[in-house]
């Protein structure tokens, strides 16, 4: 993906969703449960299991600033023309199934969750207020084509070359990269629960 996409972290962070691996868990494991946030708050285990199978990577602890994300394969930079990596922040495992594709959405998106809310589409959108009367759709959810297979994850924090000045810029002036390695089996990877995201302090 040589453009980037804008997606706002809002409350609670972002987060990588394989969506098809997620929604087998959860059936494998009987989990009815809509709120995963909670339950994996209330079941920390389960929540790790979803990690280690590359199910999903929560991004959390960040501003709710409106991120640039990139996705691109290892040693691929297609965000070099207006971007500098500031911070690595870590490997993690991401298995894509039979739908060939996985999501970044905002993480409060797990909170609300249906195992076909994602099926069948592109993204999820929502029309929010900017200022006194401008009114803008924005990304909650993104879907990223991608060969089904096992996945390592590098995530670098982005900070534009050029920052735009003012509270209102210095929210868009930061991104992620998201490098994504094919990988033989999953690893031990880095917990993205103790994981500090953060990278424009």
């Amino acid at each position: 993906m040589d453009k980037g996409f804008e997606i706002t972290a809002w409350i609670y962070g972002l987060v990588i969703i394989s969506n098809s691996v997620f929604t087998k868990l959860r059936t494998d494991k009987k989990i009815r449960a809509k709120k995963m946030l909670s339950y994996f708050a209330k079941h920390n285990d389960v929540g790790m299991e979803f990690v280690k199978e590359g199910a999903v990577v929560p991004i959390g602890q960040i501003n709710g600033y409106a991120y640039t994300v990139f996705v691109g394969d290892k040693d691929a930079h297609p965000y070099d023309k207006e971007w500098n990596v500031v911070k690595s922040l870590g490997k993690f495992n991401l298995s894509i199934g039979d739908d060939d594709s996985f999501w970044v959405a905002q993480l409060n998106e797990l909170e609300l969750w249906e195992n076909g809310k994602l099926s069948g589409k592109d993204c999820l959108t929502e029309q929010v207020h900017y200022g006194m009367d401008e009114l803008r759709e924005v990304f909650r959810a993104v879907r990223i084509d991608k060969e089904r297979g096992l996945y390592s994850v590098s995530i670098y924090g982005l900070k534009k070359k050029s920052p735009v000045e003012g509270e209102l810029g210095e929210q868009s002036n930061y991104g992620f990269f998201f490098e994504l390695e094919k990988v033989e089996a999953l690893a031990e990877t880095a917990d993205p629960t103790t994981t500090d995201f953060a990278f424009y302090k």
